[in-house]
């Protein structure tokens, strides 16, 4: 059987389940919408992903998780109907499937009401106490493990990290699960029992009740800090004895949490009926009696969940904090020393080298090595990083967080980040000889620890590095193997490698016009010159796949596939080469691939933060929202210096609807990077989503910005856009050309140009631009087949020549695609008009509206004006 990311509809499984769509992605594998042939009813399956199939663990752990749910029979748990084997060995879950939404949609974004909640939560109470009653704990209880069908039954899915317990021994012992919905005993990796759970469904009450997470915090090491030391958020409006039920719940100690399900439900029902339509404000509640019982059930949801540990009981810990300190590599460095003081006195860790890499001096200051020796920084940084990978005894602050605060001496670097150490550098070129000296200062008392000269004659920075590296190592008393400090993938030939180094440097900066053109242009070189250097391709690799979401080229797709396939085949360790990859199987919209690179990536180097950000990107795919966010959030905690990662969560906070966190990220960005014109951008895009009356105004105000900083495509295409939405055509018009002038290759932006050029009246250059962005779709559909929203706009071009074959090809790929895509609906609608269709074209126009489509949106479009004027329709202008 082909890669369970490549199921299509209609595929046949094990010769019975036939495969209708993709479903979604649960704990431990991808499910399918299927038909059960011989029952005729529906199913969902749940496949292993076949890259961890071979994994006896993975195994082990899938088939335990069908072994565990499938002891369970409850209305409020799903079902699981049986195991099977597929073609080629694969094994995978046959399980009910729901008709309905997650809680974590219902809940996004809006509070709800308290008999809603209480209706909720009892249900999940229920289907919970089934579970404990069987010795199962499930351990990852929130809002998206939680689905409500058609009929408003609430059923907890996804078992994929629960556990059997004994008996006699009730414990178990683990830290898997969501932060921000781990009780205090899970985040520490202690043993946890159903009290757990019952933590859990509080923070989901709460965060019903509020439309917030109690906990959530900036990150994710954050998240867990509030989880173990703060009081949860305050639940304004909610009755007094229902804060009570959920402060109970959100106890620190388990010990003064509820002790089983059954003792919730108890409160839950005995609250139920005193929530009418007008209890949030009822006074017959504001009794002693139910005042003193919130006061108690508060202060024991306030006490922290850590406690120091005496230093003759340390040693009993080890387990702790092998489990715990990964997490927390992901705290923005140096603006938490508190925070890192106290848990250093929790674990009993010894403190850690905080180590900064300065900018280094240049001696005879020639602007050529300008780009070099910022390269230079950032490999020496990541290299020393590669010494302590998990960061329990060595952080090495980024380099871009230097130059940032533009620190750059050792008073700056005590003061500014905290560093306890310094590596301070001077480089000295005269052609192919460098002189490299280095010097190990203690920020605290200005002593000297350490120092080298390094010279090469041949122009090898490589070994010239890894030299330095492992002087510092040593220095540092830190023991590591000598492969630590010699990548094979960095091996490359002198001058391969100085090109490397400068496109790093061309590259913190791809923003700025024409260095991601000279990144390019020195990894290409560095490739010709060196053919067996696996990171100068994989860089390459990526350096092009930016490069297509900067111009929109589909050519810069199979450069960048090419390049990092080459990089794997030379050496498959090298972490972003898998990144890159995955990034290129989300463009094609194969988001399973995505995942299986992304989790290469992460099982390689777990602190890879663009693997984070693209694994979030997937989860987003898969409807996996909250799991999204949180690696956006950790993607950011690794890397606090980085405009794009603050960038890319705005974003993400931008497509989410939430415009007040989205223009918080970018505002962070710009004190960054006050010049960056991409991020005016997303601010300018971001108004127009929002939509508000004085957002139009904002966006144009932030385009023009961009446009001042750096005429790029961008900028000019959304501004386009929104001349065109305000009906100003012939601006429109004018500011999409140059657009166009910029990068030729969008075929969103064509589109934008047909239709002011329908408005101005101007056919002959409506009917050239129609044909430029018939042809960019058509090569737009060979990488993204799959894609709706090209099979929609392939199926009006061809409908309005009367193709009519060809139309309804792709309507009927775009509606089987995308049915829930209002924008697909729409051009959908447009091409059954054009085909003389008008029932149909009116069915599916009313389905668009109901999707969120907005009459003003389509009143900007020409060639919907006929449609528009129908009677049919009157009730909707």
């Amino acid at each position: 059987m082909a890669s369970y990311g490549a199921l299509p509809s209609g595929a046949l499984v094990a010769g019975k389940y036939e495969i209708v769509r993709r479903a979604g992605s649960g704990g431990m594998g991808v499910v399918y919408k299927a038909r059960d042939i011989k029952l005729d009813r529906l199913v969902a399956l749940k496949f292993l992903p076949e890259e961890l199939s071979s994994s006896p663990q993975r195994k082990a752990q899938f088939l335990r998780e069908a072994k565990i749910a499938s002891q369970l029979d409850h209305p409020n748990i799903g079902t699981i109907y049986g195991i099977e084997d597929a073609e080629g060995g694969r094994t995978f879950i046959v399980m009910a499937f729901y008709e309905g939404v997650s809680f974590a949609n219902q809940i996004a974004h809006h509070a709800l009401p308290a008999a809603q909640v209480v209706k909720v939560a009892i249900q999940v109470a229920t289907g919970l106490a089934e579970a404990h009653s069987k010795n199962i704990v499930h351990r990852d209880i929130k809002p998206s493990n939680i689905m409500i069908t058609k009929s408003g039954a609430m059923k907890i899915v996804d078992f994929g990290i629960a556990r059997v317990t004994q008996q006699s021994a009730t414990w178990t012992q683990g830290t898997s699960g969501t932060a921000g919905y781990m009780s205090p005993e899970q985040t520490l990796g202690k043993p946890v029992d159903q009290r757990t759970d019952i933590w859990s469904l509080g923070v989901v009450m709460a965060e019903a009740l509020t439309g917030h997470a109690p906990f959530e915090r900036e990150s994710m090491p954050a998240t867990m800090m509030a989880v173990l030391d703060n009081p949860p958020a305050e639940l304004p409006g909610v009755p007094l004895e229902l804060q009570r039920i959920v402060y109970h719940a959100l106890a620190k100690d388990p010990h003064e949490r509820y002790q089983s399900c059954a003792e919730l439900l108890h409160d839950l029902e005995e609250v139920r009926p005193l929530l009418g339509p007008a209890s949030a404000t009822s006074e017959t509640w504001r009794n002693a009696t139910a005042t003193q019982q919130l006061q108690a059930s508060r202060a024991a949801a306030s006490k922290s969940a850590i406690h120091p540990i005496p230093p003759r009981r340390r040693n009993w810990l080890p387990w702790v904090v092998a489990a715990v300190i990964p997490l927390l590599v992901s705290v923005a460095l140096l603006s938490v020393t508190t925070l890192r003081d106290r848990l250093q006195a929790l674990f009993g860790t010894s403190k850690p080298r905080y180590v900064a890499v300065l900018p280094f001096e240049t001696i005879g200051n020639d602007p050529k090595n300008e780009a070099l020796l910022r390269g230079m920084m950032d490999s020496l940084s990541g290299k020393l990083s590669n010494l302590d990978p998990e960061g329990r005894s060595l952080w090495v602050v980024p380099s871009s967080e230097i130059r940032r605060l533009h620190i750059t001496n050792l008073n700056d670097a005590l003061k500014q980040i905290n560093a306890n150490l310094v590596v301070q550098g001077s480089v000295a070129r005269d052609g192919q000889d460098f002189r490299l000296n280095i010097n190990l200062v203690d920020t605290r008392n200005l002593r000297q620890l350490g120092a080298a000269e390094l010279e090469d004659h041949a122009g090898d920075l490589s070994s010239l590095q890894d030299e330095a590296v492992d002087r510092l190592a040593r220095l540092m008393n830190l023991k590591v193997a000598p492969s630590a400090t010699r990548e094979s993938a960095s091996a490359a030939q002198p001058a391969a490698y100085e090109g490397y180094l400068t496109a790093l440097g061309y590259l913190q900066r791809y923003d700025k016009p024409g260095n991601l053109d000279l990144a390019i242009q020195s990894l290409d070189t560095a490739v010709k010159t060196d053919p067996h250097f696996a990171l100068g391709f994989a860089q390459l690799g990526d350096a092009y796949q930016l490069k297509y979401h900067v111009d929109r080229n589909p050519r810069w797709l199979a450069e960048a596939e090419a390049n990092c396939k080459h990089a794997v085949e030379l050496d498959s360790r090298i972490p972003f080469a898998h990144v890159t990859l995955a990034r290129l199987h989300e463009s094609s919209g194969q988001h399973d691939l995505a995942l299986q690179e992304f989790q290469r990536a992460l099982d390689i180097n777990p602190r890879e933060s663009s693997a984070l950000s693209g694994l979030a990107e997937a989860y987003e795919h898969s409807g996996r929202i909250a799991d999204a966010e949180a690696a956006l959030k950790k993607a950011a905690a690794l890397q606090p210096d980085s405009w794009d990662a603050l960038d890319n969560l705005g974003n993400f906070y931008d497509r989410q609807g939430k415009y007040p966190e989205a223009m918080e990220q970018y505002k962070k960005a710009l004190a960054l990077t006050p010049d960056n014109a991409q991020v005016y951008v997303n601010i300018g895009a971001t108004h127009l989503d929002w939509g508000r009356p004085e957002d139009q105004a904002s966006a144009e105000k932030a385009f023009q910005q961009s446009i001042k900083l750096n005429p790029s495509y961008a900028a000019y295409a959304n501004l386009g856009n929104l001349y065109l939405t305000q009906q100003r055509y012939a601006e429109a018009a004018a500011m999409t050309e140059r657009a166009l002038a910029l990068n030729d290759q969008d075929y969103q932006v064509w589109n934008n140009l047909v239709l002011a050029y329908g408005w101005l009246k101007q056919a002959d250059k409506a009917a050239a631009a129609r044909e430029k962005l018939r042809a960019l779709l058509e090569e737009t559909a060979k990488v993204k087949p799959q894609d709706g929203a090209v099979q929609a706009m392939l199926a009006v071009l061809y409908a309005e020549s009367q193709q009519r074959s060809k139309a309804t090809d792709h309507l009927n790929s775009a509606l089987a695609f995308s049915p829930d895509d209002p924008s697909v609906l729409v051009d959908a609608a447009e091409a059954y008009e054009l085909l003389g269709q008008r029932k149909e074209a009116i069915a599916t126009f009313q389905s668009a509206l109901k999707k969120g489509y907005s009459m003003e949106q389509a009143k900007a479009d020409p060639e919907l004006q006929n449609l528009l004027a129908d009677p049919a329709l009157k009730d909707h202008h």
